[in-house]
């Protein structure tokens, strides 16, 4: 019998599939899609959905809750709670994601023009290189210009990753948030809107070009590719270690969650991934504020 969580999450898997449905491409040259799964597939992943990600259980004032590292690119395998996460979700009273993508304001705020003293002027062929990635993408270039530029590149990036079957449609947070609004749980944001896009449009102008002309070249020489699949697999894995060498985030999110907690209710956090190691890991910025906080192990099935 197929648990409450999973029996959702079938469900919340339909939403954003359903909303791209119209633009799916048969183009050969382009990036799979991400296709509506049917009845028959979803109940398979559910049947042998597994355990991925990183838990964690933290404590303090004799109330628990818990700590969930995701990921913005998945599958339809991974996106389905395995029974520790799903167990753990059933518990929750308050499901805190870091921002709601099911949420058009959301989108809408993040990808905003810049004001003009903010962006950077392009030099043509940059604005051809950004073009060139578009069209590699079969991604409209209208849909995509009046971004900033570094929006631009960043969303290319993430579709980058569709070539190894990796979809922004299947992001844990976009589930996690289905999950509790089928639920009827309180869903709490752990961001606002200008911080995500601050933490993805950050400095200068002439700052901005240099980053963007680097991520261009990783997109033309497929190490974008290739470090996204290394996340991913590493986030599937619960491989910290990887994840370590890879990248070491110093922002946090404790302080939304300490307030979270302070409410009574007992409260399942979700943050990428990346944000779990280092030196500013969010796990250990709880400790530091007095929770006690433990890795919950998650079953792992060959």
């Amino acid at each position: 019998m197929l648990r409450p969580a999973r029996l959702s999450v079938l469900t919340a898997l339909c939403l954003p599939l359903a909303l791209c449905a119209p633009g799916l491409t048969a183009e050969p040259t382009c990036p799979p899609s991400a296709v509506m799964p049917t009845p028959e597939q979803l109940q398979e992943a559910a049947r042998n959905a597994r355990d991925r990600g990183a838990l964690w259980r933290f404590e303090r004032d004799s109330r628990h809750g818990y700590l969930y590292g995701t990921i913005h690119i998945a599958n339809l395998d991974w996106a389905m709670p395995g029974p520790t996460v799903g167990r753990a979700l059933r518990e929750a009273e308050t499901v805190a994601i870091e921002a709601d993508p099911g949420d058009p304001a959301t989108g809408a705020g993040i990808a905003a023009p810049q004001k003009p003293h903010e962006a950077p002027s392009l030099p043509a062929a940059l604005l051809d290189r950004l073009r060139g990635q578009a069209a590699r993408a079969c991604e409209p270039w209208d849909t995509l210009e009046s971004m900033p530029p570094l929006m631009i590149v960043t969303r290319l990036t993430l579709l980058d990753a569709r070539w190894d079957g990796l979809h922004t449609n299947y992001s844990i947070e976009a589930v996690l948030a289905a999950f509790a609004r089928r639920t009827s749980k309180n869903l709490a944001l752990l961001e606002t809107v200008a911080i995500q896009r601050a933490a993805i449009i950050a400095g200068s102008p002439a700052e901005q070009m240099l980053e963007i002309d680097r991520r261009l070249v990783a997109l033309e020489n497929g190490s974008a590719r290739q470090a996204m699949a290394a996340i991913a697999n590493a986030w599937a894995q619960g491989d910290l270690d990887t994840l370590r060498r890879l990248f070491a985030p110093p922002e946090a999110r404790a302080s939304r969650i300490d307030e979270l907690h302070r409410g009574s209710q007992r409260v399942f956090a979700a943050a990428g991934i990346l944000h779990m190691v280092g030196d500013g890991a969010l796990q250990k910025l709880l400790a530091e504020r007095g929770f006690k906080i433990e890795r919950v192990p998650l079953g792992r099935r060959p």
